[in-house]
This record gives structure tokens, C-alpha cells and sequence, in this order.
């Protein structure tokens, strides 16, 4: 082989390299046998406990027509107060504690759920979760886990989801917001705060005794899922999408400039710490995904000439990403080197 060939694929070579320990740092995984256990471990618990609480709604439903109202709440609360006394009988942060609590706050919204279908309330689905979040949420501190806090978080969010960006005009809340001039994208920005204060609050408690409650990968979850709310509320501002009549073009601004402020304060926080990666990723890709459909709306690709640029547009925007990533990555890499031996001195 010749030798412009052979420097050609060390090259290569190199780079996929960078792009793997790109995806490492990203992730915030370097995982070796002993972690790749663990993981295995964790995650057939977690497999176990989602079974366990389909298993007994799925054994309520199934024998609906034999038991009577009080037979089917009677058997979810059985399981309820038997997932609470194996918590008290091997406490947190006892693995079998954890994952009963865990357990117990999933009965708790399946519980929420019989209730409302068996009297009809006449809830919205959204108040449902926001109930079980409310009832759940003492689980969640005892349980002392990120898996815990996980499963709340979940919880909470499909109540934001489904109030901020499912419900119409016609609900009555959303009646009294539209008096006040509030669209869709400026409640799109509740989740967008929510997430945020909650990765904030986490990211506090790492450093703090109560770090038990607040593994990295929780905070970054939530970040993840803050950053989706913001593209989000960002993209329907820049494409007009709103429930009102009324001209909102103002406020749709402002929905954007706030966002644009949150990614400038948390890109120069992170550049300063120069700590982690992952959430210069998720500012570079919200901002790709923005700029790209505010080039759509404003070009509205009526020729090929259109659907090229905006092509061109992703592409070089995503290597320019790329590339920049890895610099940070390997910069920060020799950072972090340079400051165990000064540490350990």
C-alpha cells in the first residue's frame, strides 16, 4: 500500500477515534466491564418493576367483570401498601427499598386512573397527572434515587405537555389565558423553566450530602428535555403558531429572545466551567433546528434552489458543530489532565 494511502487511513482512523470519544464525553460514558454490569444490572431492576406494575393493571383489567368497584380499587391499593411495606421492611438506599418505592409511585397514578374511570370525575387527563405528581412526590424523596426522581420527573412533564401543548382554546383554563394574550409558544416556556430550575436544583445537590438524589445523568435528562421545550416554543413562535386570532407577532419575539438569552447564559456558564460538553450540544443543535426552519418559512421553497440551501444550510452548520465539539472535548480532556497532578500535589 502506498504511503499517501496508509497516512490517508490513520487519518480516518483518528478521526472516528475523536468522533467515538466525542460520543463518550457527550454521554458522559467510558464505561468498562465493571460499569457494563452494573448497567446490565440496573437495568433488568428497572425491566422487573415496569413489569411487576403493568402486571397488576393488566390484571385488574383482565378480570374487570369479576370483581366489583371496591374489588378492583381494593387489589391496586394491596399492591400499593405492598410496595410500601417491602420500602419500609428494606429502606432506601437498600436496592429492594428503592425499587418498591419506584413501584409505588407507578401504582400510585394507576390507582389515580381506576379511581377516575370508575366515578368519572370529570378531570382532565392532565389534572390526573398533575394529582399522581402531587401523591407521588413523597415517594420520590423517600426513594433517594435517580430512577425515582426519573419516573416523577416523567410524570410531570406529560401534566406540562399535555396542559401547554395539547389543550385548545375551548378549555376552560385556557379560556382565562387567552384574556391575558398568553399563545401557545409563551406556555411552551413553563416546561422550558420547569426543567431548567429542576436540572439546576439536581445539579446543587450533587455537591451537597443529599448527591445520592442527583446523578449526572438525571441532571443532564433534564436539561435534555428543558432544551426540546425551548426548540420547541422556539419554532412555533417562528412559524406564527398560535391559538389566538389576534396578531402576536410581539410576543413571539420576545419567546424567542428569552430563549436565545437562556442558551447565551448556560453557553457561557459551561464555556467557563469548561467541565461538560453535553450542554453546548443541545445549544448548537436547538439553534440548528431553529435557524433552519425559520430559513424555511422565510425562502418557502418554492424551486429545488430552496431545498438546496436549506441542505447546505444543515450540513455545513452540523460539521461546523462537529468540529467544534471535538475541539472542546479535547481541550477540556487536557484540561482535566493537567489538574490531577496539581490536585494530587
Amino acid at each position: 500500500m502506498k504511503r499517501p494511502a496508509l497516512d490517508d487511513l490513520a487519518r480516518d482512523y483518528r478521526f472516528g477515534e475523536e468522533a467515538i470519544a466525542l460520543a463518550l464525553d457527550l454521554t458522559g460514558a467510558r464505561p468498562d466491564r465493571a460499569a457494563w454490569r452494573t448497567f446490565a444490572i440496573r437495568l433488568m431492576n428497572a425491566t422487573g418493576i415496569a413489569a411487576v406494575g403493568a402486571g397488576a393493571i393488566f390484571f385488574v383489567a383482565a378480570n374487570w367483570q369479576h370483581f366489583g368497584i371496591l374489588g378492583r380499587l381494593g387489589l391496586l391499593q394491596a399492591a400499593l401498601l405492598a410496595s410500601a411495606g417491602v420500602a419500609w421492611w428494606r429502606p432506601p438506599p437498600h436496592m429492594i427499598g428503592r425499587s418498591a418505592l419506584v413501584l409505588a409511585l407507578l401504582l400510585t397514578g394507576a390507582l389515580l386512573a381506576l379511581f377516575g374511570l370508575t366515578y368519572q370525575t370529570g378531570a382532565d387527563v392532565y389534572e390526573l397527572f398533575l394529582a399522581w405528581a402531587a401523591l407521588g412526590l413523597p415517594f420520590a424523596l423517600a426513594g433517594r434515587s435517580g430512577a425515582a426522581w426519573a419516573t416523577w420527573w416523567i410524570v410531570v412533564n406529560v401534566a406540562l405537555a399535555l396542559f401547554c401543548g395539547w389543550l385548545g382554546p375551548g378549555d376552560f383554563m385556557w379560556g382565562w389565558l387567552d384574556r391575558w394574550g398568553v399563545g401557545k409558544p409563551a406556555m411552551l416556556l413553563l416546561p422550558f423553566a420547569v426543567n431548567l430550575a429542576g436540572a439546576a436544583l439536581f445539579l446543587y445537590l450533587a455537591h451537597t450530602p443529599l448527591a445520592e438524589h442527583a446523578p449526572r445523568w438525571l441532571v443532564r435528562m433534564l436539561v435534555t428535555i428543558a432544551f426540546l421545550y425551548g426548540t420547541v416554543a422556539s419554532i412555533t413562535a417562528v412559524t406564527g403558531g398560535w391559538w389566538r386570532e389576534a396578531d402576536m407577532t410581539g410576543q413571539n419575539t420576545v419567546i424567542v429572545v428569552l430563549f436565545a438569552a437562556a442558551s447565551i447564559a448556560i453557553a457561557v456558564i459551561t464555556l467557563r466551567a469548561k467541565r461538560d460538553v453535553f450542554p453546548m450540544a443541545l445549544i448548537i443543535a436547538s439553534w440548528i433546528a431553529v435557524s433552519t426552519v425559520l430559513i424555511i418559512s422565510g425562502l418557502k421553497l418554492r424551486d429545488i434552489g430552496g431545498f438546496f440551501l436549506v441542505a447546505m444550510w444543515i450540513i455545513g452548520t452540523s460539521t461546523g458543530a462537529g468540529i467544534l465539539l471535538m475541539k472542546w472535548v479535547r481541550e477540556w480532556r487536557i484540561d482535566d489532565d493537567e489538574q490531577v497532578p496539581e490536585a494530587a500535589a
